[in-house]
Protein backbone atom coordinates (compact mmCIF):
# COMPACT_ATOMS: atom_id res chain seq x y z
CA UNK A 1 0.00 0.00 0.00
CA UNK A 2 0.99 3.42 -0.68
CA UNK A 3 1.28 4.77 2.92
CA UNK A 4 1.40 8.14 1.21
CA UNK A 5 -1.58 7.97 -0.87
CA UNK A 6 -3.94 6.24 1.97
CA UNK A 7 -3.16 9.04 4.40
CA UNK A 8 -4.35 12.09 1.52
CA UNK A 9 -7.52 9.65 0.81
CA UNK A 10 -7.98 10.11 4.48
CA UNK A 11 -7.14 13.74 4.92
CA UNK A 12 -9.69 14.27 1.77
CA UNK A 13 -12.51 12.45 3.56
CA UNK A 14 -11.52 13.91 6.63
CA UNK A 15 -12.16 17.31 5.09
CA UNK A 16 -15.37 16.40 3.44
CA UNK A 17 -16.49 14.56 6.50
CA UNK A 18 -15.90 17.82 8.55
CA UNK A 19 -18.39 19.80 6.18
CA UNK A 20 -20.95 17.31 6.80
CA UNK A 21 -20.45 17.61 10.69
CA UNK A 22 -20.82 21.38 10.77
CA UNK A 23 -24.48 20.32 8.73
CA UNK A 24 -25.41 18.01 11.40
CA UNK A 25 -24.21 19.76 14.26
CA UNK A 26 -26.90 22.32 13.25
CA UNK A 27 -29.44 20.23 12.50
CA UNK A 28 -28.62 18.56 15.91
CA UNK A 29 -29.29 22.00 17.54
CA UNK A 30 -32.32 23.06 15.23
CA UNK A 31 -33.96 19.96 16.46
CA UNK A 32 -33.51 21.03 20.09
CA UNK A 33 -36.36 23.97 19.34
CA UNK A 34 -38.72 22.46 16.51
CA UNK A 35 -42.05 23.80 18.12
CA UNK A 36 -42.19 26.42 15.41
CA UNK A 37 -42.23 24.54 12.58
CA UNK A 38 -44.93 24.08 9.87
CA UNK A 39 -47.25 21.17 9.93
CA UNK A 40 -45.36 19.29 7.36
CA UNK A 41 -41.89 19.78 9.11
CA UNK A 42 -43.59 19.15 12.68
CA UNK A 43 -44.86 15.66 11.69
CA UNK A 44 -41.65 14.66 10.24
CA UNK A 45 -38.90 15.95 12.35
CA UNK A 46 -38.65 14.87 15.83
CA UNK A 47 -36.93 17.39 18.26
CA UNK A 48 -34.74 16.13 20.70
CA UNK A 49 -33.81 17.62 24.13
CA UNK A 50 -31.28 19.79 25.00
CA UNK A 51 -28.95 17.52 27.03
CA UNK A 52 -29.42 14.71 24.27
CA UNK A 53 -28.32 17.15 21.63
CA UNK A 54 -25.56 17.94 23.65
CA UNK A 55 -24.69 14.34 24.45
CA UNK A 56 -24.45 13.71 20.42
CA UNK A 57 -22.30 16.76 19.56
CA UNK A 58 -19.84 15.70 22.23
CA UNK A 59 -19.49 11.97 21.12
CA UNK A 60 -19.24 13.44 17.25
CA UNK A 61 -16.36 15.70 19.10
CA UNK A 62 -14.60 12.68 20.80
CA UNK A 63 -14.53 10.63 17.51
CA UNK A 64 -13.45 13.94 15.58
CA UNK A 65 -10.61 14.25 18.66
CA UNK A 66 -9.86 10.69 17.68
CA UNK A 67 -9.59 10.64 14.34
CA UNK A 68 -7.28 14.01 14.30
CA UNK A 69 -4.80 12.76 17.30
CA UNK A 70 -4.33 9.76 16.08
CA UNK A 71 -3.39 11.08 12.71
CA UNK A 72 -0.91 13.09 14.24
CA UNK A 73 0.66 10.42 16.40
CA UNK A 74 1.44 8.50 12.96
CA UNK A 75 3.02 11.65 11.53
CA UNK A 76 5.57 12.61 14.82
CA UNK A 77 6.12 8.97 14.17
CA UNK A 78 6.73 8.92 10.10
CA UNK A 79 9.63 11.77 11.25
CA UNK A 80 11.02 10.33 13.69
CA UNK A 81 11.50 6.56 11.89
CA UNK A 82 13.05 8.54 9.38
CA UNK A 83 15.64 10.39 12.05
CA UNK A 84 16.16 6.58 12.95
CA UNK A 85 17.48 6.27 9.30
CA UNK A 86 19.76 9.38 9.41
CA UNK A 87 23.72 9.16 9.57
CA UNK A 88 26.05 11.46 10.10
CA UNK A 89 29.40 12.53 9.37
CA UNK A 90 32.07 12.52 12.27
CA UNK A 91 33.02 16.78 10.88
CA UNK A 92 31.42 19.38 12.41
CA UNK A 93 28.80 19.93 9.81
CA UNK A 94 27.96 16.11 10.73
CA UNK A 95 27.96 16.62 14.57
CA UNK A 96 25.58 19.82 13.76
CA UNK A 97 23.12 17.80 12.03
CA UNK A 98 23.11 15.29 14.74
CA UNK A 99 22.28 17.67 17.25
CA UNK A 100 19.20 19.27 15.44
CA UNK A 101 17.71 16.03 14.63
CA UNK A 102 18.48 14.83 19.15
CA UNK A 103 16.60 18.20 19.70
CA UNK A 104 13.90 17.49 16.42
CA UNK A 105 13.39 13.94 18.11
CA UNK A 106 12.71 15.22 21.77
CA UNK A 107 10.24 17.70 20.00
CA UNK A 108 8.11 14.93 18.74
CA UNK A 109 8.22 13.26 21.34
CA UNK A 110 6.46 15.53 23.38
CA UNK A 111 3.72 15.69 21.03
CA UNK A 112 3.50 12.03 20.48
CA UNK A 113 2.63 11.86 24.21
CA UNK A 114 0.37 14.86 24.32
CA UNK A 115 -1.35 13.03 21.08
CA UNK A 116 -1.04 9.58 22.83
CA UNK A 117 -3.02 10.79 25.85
CA UNK A 118 -5.64 12.71 23.93
CA UNK A 119 -6.32 9.90 22.28
CA UNK A 120 -6.39 7.98 25.09
CA UNK A 121 -8.83 9.66 27.55
CA UNK A 122 -10.97 9.49 24.84
CA UNK A 123 -11.36 6.08 23.97
CA UNK A 124 -12.21 5.69 27.97
CA UNK A 125 -14.48 8.23 27.75
CA UNK A 126 -16.35 7.28 24.86
CA UNK A 127 -16.15 3.53 26.34
CA UNK A 128 -17.99 0.38 24.20
CA UNK A 129 -16.70 -2.39 22.86
CA UNK A 130 -14.25 -1.27 19.80
CA UNK A 131 -13.20 1.87 22.02
CA UNK A 132 -12.20 -0.59 25.12
CA UNK A 133 -10.37 -3.36 22.66
CA UNK A 134 -8.24 -0.30 21.56
CA UNK A 135 -7.64 0.88 24.74
CA UNK A 136 -6.28 -2.51 25.47
CA UNK A 137 -4.34 -3.07 23.04
CA UNK A 138 -2.70 0.41 23.50
CA UNK A 139 -2.22 -0.78 27.44
CA UNK A 140 -0.40 -3.64 26.06
CA UNK A 141 2.19 -2.50 23.97
CA UNK A 142 2.74 -0.24 26.53
CA UNK A 143 2.93 -2.56 29.55
CA UNK A 144 5.48 -4.46 26.71
CA UNK A 145 8.35 -1.18 26.62
CA UNK A 146 7.27 0.10 30.59
CA UNK A 147 11.27 -0.55 31.09
CA UNK A 148 12.02 1.03 28.04
CA UNK A 149 9.93 4.21 28.11
CA UNK A 150 10.97 4.43 31.89
CA UNK A 151 14.94 4.76 31.41
CA UNK A 152 14.17 7.62 29.37
CA UNK A 153 12.17 9.45 31.67
CA UNK A 154 8.89 8.87 30.13
CA UNK A 155 6.32 6.93 32.71
CA UNK A 156 2.72 5.65 32.13
CA UNK A 157 0.34 6.37 35.31
CA UNK A 158 -2.09 3.95 36.42
CA UNK A 159 -4.85 5.60 34.63
CA UNK A 160 -3.09 4.68 31.32
CA UNK A 161 -1.48 9.05 30.69
CA UNK A 162 2.07 9.50 29.62
CA UNK A 163 4.44 11.73 31.77
CA UNK A 164 7.32 13.08 30.66
CA UNK A 165 10.44 13.68 32.65
CA UNK A 166 12.24 16.23 30.82
CA UNK A 167 15.22 16.43 32.43
CA UNK A 168 16.03 12.67 32.25
CA UNK A 169 15.09 12.41 28.59
CA UNK A 170 18.03 15.22 27.75
CA UNK A 171 20.25 12.98 29.56
CA UNK A 172 19.11 9.80 28.31
CA UNK A 173 21.76 9.69 24.42
CA UNK A 174 20.37 9.77 21.08
CA UNK A 175 20.97 6.74 20.68
CA UNK A 176 19.11 5.55 23.43
CA UNK A 177 16.15 7.09 22.45
CA UNK A 178 16.37 6.59 19.24
CA UNK A 179 16.24 2.55 20.37
CA UNK A 180 12.41 3.41 21.86
CA UNK A 181 11.31 6.18 19.53
CA UNK A 182 13.19 6.06 16.41
CA UNK A 183 13.45 2.10 15.17
CA UNK A 184 10.96 0.47 12.49
CA UNK A 185 9.15 -2.52 14.47
CA UNK A 186 9.94 -0.60 17.80
CA UNK A 187 8.10 0.54 20.25
CA UNK A 188 6.84 3.86 18.65
CA UNK A 189 6.28 1.89 15.24
CA UNK A 190 3.84 -0.08 16.78
CA UNK A 191 1.81 1.95 18.43
CA UNK A 192 1.33 4.37 15.28
CA UNK A 193 0.49 0.71 13.38
CA UNK A 194 -2.71 0.40 16.36
CA UNK A 195 -3.39 4.63 15.88
CA UNK A 196 -3.75 4.14 12.12
CA UNK A 197 -6.36 1.48 12.79
CA UNK A 198 -7.60 3.39 15.44
CA UNK A 199 -8.20 6.12 13.19
CA UNK A 200 -10.09 4.50 10.55
CA UNK A 201 -12.30 3.07 13.02
CA UNK A 202 -12.87 6.48 14.58
CA UNK A 203 -13.65 8.35 10.93
CA UNK A 204 -16.24 5.14 10.35
CA UNK A 205 -17.93 6.07 13.97
CA UNK A 206 -18.17 9.51 12.62
CA UNK A 207 -19.48 8.79 9.04
CA UNK A 208 -22.16 7.00 11.04
CA UNK A 209 -23.10 8.79 14.04
CA UNK A 210 -23.38 12.06 11.65
CA UNK A 211 -26.12 10.02 9.54
CA UNK A 212 -27.84 9.13 12.59
CA UNK A 213 -28.12 12.71 14.05
CA UNK A 214 -28.61 14.19 10.92
CA UNK A 215 -29.72 12.06 8.17
CA UNK A 216 -33.69 12.67 8.88
CA UNK A 217 -33.97 16.50 9.41
CA UNK A 218 -31.90 16.74 6.19
CA UNK A 219 -34.41 14.46 4.06
CA UNK A 220 -37.05 16.53 5.02
CA UNK A 221 -35.60 19.53 4.99
CA UNK A 222 -33.96 19.26 1.07
CA UNK A 223 -36.29 16.93 0.09
CA UNK A 224 -32.98 13.98 -0.57
CA UNK A 225 -31.90 10.90 0.82
CA UNK A 226 -28.81 11.80 1.76
CA UNK A 227 -26.94 10.95 -1.30
CA UNK A 228 -23.86 12.05 -0.02
CA UNK A 229 -23.66 9.45 2.25
CA UNK A 230 -23.47 7.00 -0.50
CA UNK A 231 -20.63 4.55 -0.49
CA UNK A 232 -20.06 4.44 2.89
CA UNK A 233 -21.07 1.21 2.87
CA UNK A 234 -17.61 0.60 1.31
CA UNK A 235 -15.14 1.47 3.75
CA UNK A 236 -12.91 -1.10 4.12
CA UNK A 237 -12.43 -0.91 0.18
CA UNK A 238 -10.37 2.58 1.15
CA UNK A 239 -11.65 6.20 0.53
CA UNK A 240 -10.97 6.03 -3.02
CA UNK A 241 -13.73 4.29 -3.38
CA UNK A 242 -16.30 6.54 -2.63
CA UNK A 243 -19.04 7.43 -4.45
CA UNK A 244 -19.75 11.10 -2.29
CA UNK A 245 -23.15 11.89 -4.14
CA UNK A 246 -24.42 14.96 -5.15
CA UNK A 247 -21.27 16.56 -2.76
CA UNK A 248 -21.16 20.23 -4.68
CA UNK A 249 -24.62 20.14 -6.42
CA UNK A 250 -26.26 21.92 -4.17
CA UNK A 251 -24.70 24.64 -1.50
CA UNK A 252 -27.46 24.47 0.58
CA UNK A 253 -26.87 21.10 2.08
CA UNK A 254 -23.39 22.50 3.84
CA UNK A 255 -22.46 25.64 5.64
Amino acid sequence: MNINSSRNALLRARNLRSARRSRAGKIISSRTSGSGSSSKSSSTRRPVSASTALTQTKQLAKYERIEKYASSVQTNVESMLKIGKTTYTDDETGKKAQENDQNNLNKYIRNFVSDYNSVYNDLVDLGGTANTAFKKALDNIMSTNKTALQEIGITVSDSGELTIDEKKLEAAGFDKVKAVFAKEGGFADKISAKMESIESASAASLTSLSKLYGATSTYNKYGTSNSYFNGYGNYNSGYSYYNYGNYGSNSGWYF
